[in-house]
């Protein structure tokens, strides 16, 4: 931090007689960008309406704004955006995305995510850092029709610049207490006159905000590094050429996990660290064809994705469980789009997809010496509760020989689909401003399962045998039991997507509409689950001699798809010229085999499983107020109200005897029922003074209620976050201190329950810090 307020100093009078400014896209940045009418990007490759006035729930963020709230990475988006959370937990593994209280935290992805048209097919590659970000996108509700079945609650479209239309260099420091330093270097130049080159690259660190009590050393330390190139061609005046190559490695502590009691989180206290490490590596090519009547795009994407996680299950300093994952993925996607490109009433879109996703998972489960000696236990006290039975139908004396027991396990997951798909728009139907909007999509995807798992037990086995009158004698001997399980299995979806939307708009800039679409998320099957299947097999073995069957396996592991519809209405417009503008929507959602997540009975994993149906209804309000040229004031709520409608659970009772519960009527766990983002901007620019610029911002975001089970018993209280930020331009330095979690608020970010234990972990505590930005 030293190192940092000295080079302030040193650029505070070294830049007293600059006169140099900062330029991007030919406007002077500032955090207010309604006040220097700050560009949207409105159209699409493939969207019949313009974004800003679509039939449809749509947040745009604009580079200020990004900036303004320290937005850098997806997590960021959190409460930002009305009904859209997710909960930062874990690691950059953990992306659980929840809209409108639709959502998940493990297999699959209910919102989609594009980076410049190219499709992200695997939320674990959600969590990156933000750079040169020209606009974000989050559309909420069903968008399946363009998009596809990973869109079932909505879609984050991002854009970054484009060096043929804005050229900077750009260099940008941060550090903060916890450890935080962050570095970041852009540069986007014109090579020639129709061909621009943007080059960039990232460090991001922090030293950890938990403790683990076993190691006496941070938990969930981060250290994360990487590069992004773009070269975008204009052939000629109807072809464009963009090609996008980035890299980015991650290495962090991870799953700083603690005891629950009543709202009391303990520090991390476990002796296996967790961690996780990641390399991703990514390309698209996106080839632009345009004239006065058509867009025609083709976007080629390329995503390889390589993972290790280590993870101490019992979150103990027992030995009983631990847990280590690899992954290893390469996906290719393909797109073509064709959509008119005039003035017309009429305007259509047609388009076709198709990927070929290829996953490989090695898991690693070992049973420690804790989990072997409670094991023991068992085999012996259920020999000494056996004495004075007739030797010959005495049970045996089983004595484990393995110190540990590992559970290897190969997956082969490879997944490919296609779509084709259309969506057209009418304008001015039958009255002057009324437009109606359909599309449709047929979705087919296949998905293949090839499992190896096996585990094996080393024992000493002591009989108890009496022959005739003879006296009983003991007879020993060493084996081994074991258990492998082998098999495939495929399953294929067919989906056929529609939408329908009315819009009526009073004039340009108010407008009034109603939506019907339908959602889908694919089934698939539950890996994580074949640990416990393989320890229950192996007891299963040694009590009767026998295994499950592959088609018993099949239907333990495999979830059905589940499936939406989204009835929505809602009004955008200027509620006061040039002061006060609103845009708010109702929505009700009627989902059918929803998805949700629970632990394996053992906690080695984490599974989804298909709940019956449930609804979810609520509304989305944004306000913006620009009271002065300086002075600007937003609010973002968003109230939703997800419940299962029939879901019965099988839960064991004291007994361990199976009994069904009825769930009907609950919080759906992990949606948060109140969003809330309130910020007030102040933005002065100087002419002819010390400083060219002055900007404050404070906002407040908050989250809740939010249930952690399904019974309802545990939960998260609505609680809010205050960050501040302020700072000063001068030429081509920007220098910003903030400050987030001012008043250093507990909550609670995450709850589960495993091997009979209440886990949580806590949220980020107050940080604070300095942003130094150099634009030349």
């Amino acid at each position: 931090m030293k190192k940092i307020f000295l080079i302030v100093s040193v650029l505070l009078l070294a830049i007293n007689s600059s006169n140099g400014s900062v330029v991007i896209n030919n406007t002077q940045d500032t955090i207010m960008s309604h006040a220097l009418n700050e560009v949207i990007i409105s159209s699409s490759t493939k969207e019949t309406n313009d974004i800003k006035t679509m039939p449809g729930s749509v947040s745009i963020l604009t580079p200020n704004l990004i900036e303004g709230r320290k937005i850098v990475n997806v997590k960021d988006l959190s409460t930002v955006v009305p009904n859209f959370f997710i909960p930062d937990y874990g690691s950059k593994l953990s992306v659980p995305i929840y809209i409108r209280g639709i959502g998940e935290r493990t297999t699959g992805q209910s919102a989609g995510m594009y980076v410049d048209n190219a499709p992200y097919l695997n939320k674990s590659l959600y969590d990156f850092d933000f750079m040169n970000i020209s606009q974000i996108e989050v559309l909420r509700g069903p968008q399946g029709t363009l998009y596809g079945r990973n869109a079932m609650s909505g879609i984050i479209n991002i854009k970054t610049y484009s060096p043929l239309h804005s050229q900077f260099k750009k260099v940008s420091l941060t550090a903060g207490n916890y450890g935080l330093f962050r570095a970041k270097a852009s540069i986007s130049e014109l090579l020639t006159e129709d061909l621009g080159l943007l080059v960039s690259g990232y460090y991001d660190g922090n030293d950890g905000y938990f403790k683990n009590q076993y190691t006496n050393s941070r938990a969930d330390k981060l250290r994360s590094a990487g590069a992004n190139l773009r070269l975008d061609w204009k052939i000629n005046n109807n072809w464009l050429a963009e090609l996008k190559a980035n890299y980015d490695y991650a290495e962090q502590g991870a799953f700083p996990y603690g005891v629950y009691n009543n709202g009391n989180i303990s520090k991390p206290n476990y002796d296996y660290s967790g961690e996780y490490y990641r390399n991703v590596a990514g390309s698209s090519f996106n080839l632009q064809y345009e004239n006065d009547n058509v867009l025609f795009n083709s976007n080629t994407g390329f995503q390889y994705f390589d993972d290790n996680m280590n993870m101490d299950i019992d979150n103990s300093i027992r030995d009983m469980f631990r847990l280590n994952q690899l992954q290893d993925e390469q996906s290719w996607t393909q797109e073509f789009t064709i959509k008119s490109n005039n003035d017309n009433n009429y305007k259509w879109s047609f388009g076709v997809f198709g990927f070929h996703n290829n996953l490989n998972t090695n898991v690693n489960t070992t049973m420690g010496s804790a989990m072997v000696n409670t094991i023991q236990s068992g085999f012996t006290n259920m020999y000494e509760n056996s004495a004075g039975i007739n030797p010959n139908r005495r049970p045996p004396l089983l004595t484990i020989l393995d110190s540990e027991i590992p559970i290897p396990s190969q997956f082969k997951t490879p997944s490919y689909g296609g779509a084709i798909f259309h969506q057209s728009t009418y304008n001015n139907l039958l009255v002057e401003g009324l437009s109606i909007t359909a599309g449709i999509r047929l979705d087919y995807e296949k998905t293949e399962l090839e499992y190896d798992t096996k585990t094996a037990m080393n024992m000493n086995v002591k009989k108890d045998l009496q022959i005739g009158n003879m006296p009983p004698m003991v007879v020993e001997s060493d084996s081994t039991l074991s258990v492998a399980l082998q098999g495939k299995n495929k399953m294929s979806f067919t989906e056929v997507l529609p939408k329908i939307a009315l819009k009526y708009e009073f004039d340009e800039k108010h407008y009034v509409y109603a939506t019907l679409s339908n959602g889908y998320k694919t089934g698939g099957h539950n890996i994580q689950s074949f640990a416990d299947i393989a320890r229950d097999a192996l007891e299963a073995k040694s009590n009767r001699g026998t295994e499950p069957t592959h088609d018993e396996i099949i239907d333990m592991i495999s979830f059905k798809p589940e499936y939406s519809w989204n009835y929505e209405i809602g009004f955008k417009g200027e509620v006061i010229k040039d002061i006060l503008f609103a845009e708010v929507a109702g929505y009700y959602i009627d989902v059918k085999d929803i998805q949700i997540t629970d632990f394996v009975e053992s906690g080695q994993g984490r599974i989804l499983k298909n709940a019956g149906k449930a609804k979810s209804l609520g509304i989305d309000l944004s306000l913006s107020v620009f009271a002065t040229k300086e002075l600007s004031f937003t609010a973002n709520y968003g109230f939703t109200k997800a419940t299962f409608k029939d879901y019965y659970a099988t839960e064991k009772n004291e007994n361990g005897e199976n009994i069904k519960i009825d769930y009907s009527g609950n919080y759906i766990p992990f949606a948060p029922q109140n969003t809330l983002s309130l910020s007030a901007v102040y933005n002065k620019i100087y002419k002819n003074k010390f400083i060219d610029r002055l900007n404050a911002q404070i906002q407040y975001n908050g989250v809740g209620k939010i249930y952690w089970t399904e019974a309802n018993d545990v939960n998260q209280n609505f609680y809010g976050l205050v960050n501040l930020r302020a700072g000063i331009n001068k030429g081509i330095v920007g220098i910003n201190l903030w400050a987030n979690n001012l008043f250093n608020t507990d909550y609670t970010a995450f709850y589960f329950e495993s091997l009979g234990q209440k886990l949580a972990q806590k949220g980020k505590p107050l940080t604070f810090g300095i942003d130094i930005n150099l634009s030349f």
